[in-house]
């Protein structure tokens, strides 16, 4: 269900976009008048009004496409609400070692490494733009700056599931004016993965190393 205050956005979407509309009707109603009652083929006046609407509509289509499709997620700004999910990693044991987590090759048109890991019996995969492994939580200022990870939180399920666990970050956005003008309200703005294991040795990196 939409929340309430992406209706900001729907209904300016409608009145840019009827906005939009009219300006060309009335560019094309007012050269029919200029042309059949004033029997003029070109006006000065009316050429400045056509230009001063086809600013002002194209530039408020342009702004709602930015504040819709273009608007950047900053996690430092009180925009967004963050939830943490963690759970613990299970071990794979196979002719390679026991690892937590299996590093494959991205495709040609994606030059990123894939993750796998397995978490209660089932698999899954997310790619490097989108987590990372770490073996030390000091790491993890380093290599995710920028990431609101709680180290107390993290230092916790260090000691519950023996530095052997996937996080989760989520960003959602938060109900407000401008997040309502971008129909972005409810919707989910970032989602980050950390996967901790307790050494190198856990990850299974294979397929890297067959290049």
């Amino acid at each position: 269900m939409t929340s309430a205050w992406n209706w900001i956005g729907i209904i300016a979407w409608i009145i840019v976009l009827v906005l939009f509309v009219w300006v060309f009707h009335n560019i094309r109603v007012r050269r029919i008048k200029m042309i059949v009652e004033r029997k003029h083929t070109f006006e000065w006046p009316s050429l400045f009004i056509t230009i001063g609407e086809l600013i002002v509509s194209l530039g408020l289509v342009a702004g709602m496409f930015f504040v819709t499709f273009n608007h950047r997620v900053s996690l430092a700004k009180n925009d967004v609400s963050v939830s943490y999910d963690y759970e613990p990693l299970v071990m794979q044991v196979g002719s390679n070692g026991s690892t937590y987590v299996a590093v494959d090759r991205g495709s040609a048109n994606k030059p990123v490494h894939i993750y796998n890991y397995w978490v209660k019996g089932a698999k899954y995969t997310v790619s490097s733009n989108k987590a990372t492994v770490v073996t030390n939580l000091n790491q993890v200022k380093v290599a995710d700056a920028g990431i609101p990870w709680q180290q107390h939180a993290l230092l916790k399920q260090d000691k519950q599931h023996e530095k052997a666990y996937v996080a989760k970050m989520t960003a959602t956005y938060k109900p407000s004016f401008w997040n309502g003008l971008g129909v972005h309200v409810g919707h989910q703005a970032m989602t980050r993965w950390l996967i901790r294991v307790p050494a190198q040795s856990f990850i299974n990196t294979t397929d890297l190393q067959a290049e």
